[in-house]
């Protein structure tokens, strides 16, 4: 048993990465927490992947670091299937997909394989240079639209994204991740696009005085050229950015939403890091400031006072007190304008 997952997880990793050139990240997570290194898929094909956790990046980075910036290849399509969200089986996830959607709606997958609790389905296709990443997120938007119904994953769309390796153990379910179907062929990303994605409307050319810019940008091509042009101006400056360092980490954030898919997880660092920090978020000042309110109001102090000691304006305290009154908290005859 142990020689066939060997066997399998080998082929795996050989028929995704053997043409790859980039860095390739394998993480594990374990007691100790997250953990990650880099590999050239020579060395990486020669790994012992048979341990708990164990994940590799199916896109490749230019240089030994898992970050959307750094991408080199894109050499996958790939959804991650909660199905056990859905109530369905394995089993009649797989005979409905089967049925209704391969070559259909989405294409075959190369691999379709057992996480443990979970699906994914993998597409291999030519590899693509990182200026295809409008291009890509497209496609991985169409297929998490096409298979949202059997539980798809929206945040694993990005191309940065680990997934567990064949002939692992997934320590949740206490099952080895496993190999469920495989199609021997290799995609071309336009062929996808031109297969199965719909059509896109012609441009229309507006009437009127002939515009001097020649090339519309689709609004990801924006935005990953805007992360690109960010990366440039800190390189130049070489990352002396004094009096620019909050609004340049908010803009690369805002333009990284677009592909990371992980809004809800930027937004619980922040807060964390404003915890670790003592600070506190605008919801948790706005509580703090009511409370100070209700303690001055019982105290005995008038509205400008009150103004003056928190240094807020007439319409803030108005607007605060006026939730304070709603909520029970204070008397309105409790105090004097």
């Amino acid at each position: 048993m142990r020689n066939a997952l060997k066997l399998n997880k080998k082929n795996y990793i050989d028929n995704i990465h053997s043409r790859s050139k980039g860095w390739i990240t394998r993480s594990v997570i374990d007691k100790k927490g997250y953990s990650q290194w880099h590999y050239k898929y020579a060395e990486l094909k020669d790994l012992d992947m048979s341990d708990e956790n164990i994940y590799i990046t199916l896109n490749t980075f230019y240089k030994p670091c898992r970050r959307l910036e750094n991408i080199k290849e894109l050499n996958t399509l790939f959804i991650d299937l909660d199905y056990y969200k859905t109530g369905k089986t394995k089993d009649q996830v797989l005979m409905d997909l089967e049925k209704n959607y391969f070559n259909q709606s989405i294409p075959i997958p190369n691999y379709v394989i057992d996480s443990g609790r979970g699906m994914y389905l993998i597409w291999i296709i030519n590899a693509v240079p990182s200026k295809a990443l409008p291009l890509w997120k497209a496609v991985q938007e169409y297929l998490y639209n096409q298979l949202k119904y059997f539980g798809a994953d929206r945040q694993a769309l990005d191309a940065t994204r680990i997934l567990r390796v064949p002939g692992s153990i997934n320590s949740k379910s206490k099952t080895v991740v496993n190999i469920l179907d495989e199609y021997e062929y290799i995609y071309d990303l336009r062929e996808i696009q031109n297969g199965f994605l719909p059509e896109l409307k012609p441009y229309e050319k507006k009437k009127g005085r002939p515009s001097k810019i020649n090339y519309i940008y689709r609004e990801r091509s924006l935005y990953y050229g805007r992360i690109q042009d960010i990366i440039k101006l800190c390189e130049l400056r070489e990352y002396d950015l004094k009096g620019h360092r909050e609004l340049i980490l908010f803009l690369y954030r805002y333009y990284l939403c677009s592909f990371t898919e992980d809004i809800e997880k930027a937004k619980k660092i922040y807060q964390e890091k404003l915890k670790s920090q003592g600070k506190l978020n605008e919801k948790e000042k706005i509580s703090q400031r009511r409370e100070k309110i209700k303690d001055l109001l019982d105290e005995g102090l008038k509205q400008k006072d009150i103004c003056l000691l928190l240094n807020i304006s007439k319409p803030t305290y108005v607007r605060d007190r006026n939730f304070l009154k709603e909520q029970g908290y204070i008397n309105l005859v409790l105090f004097v304008l």
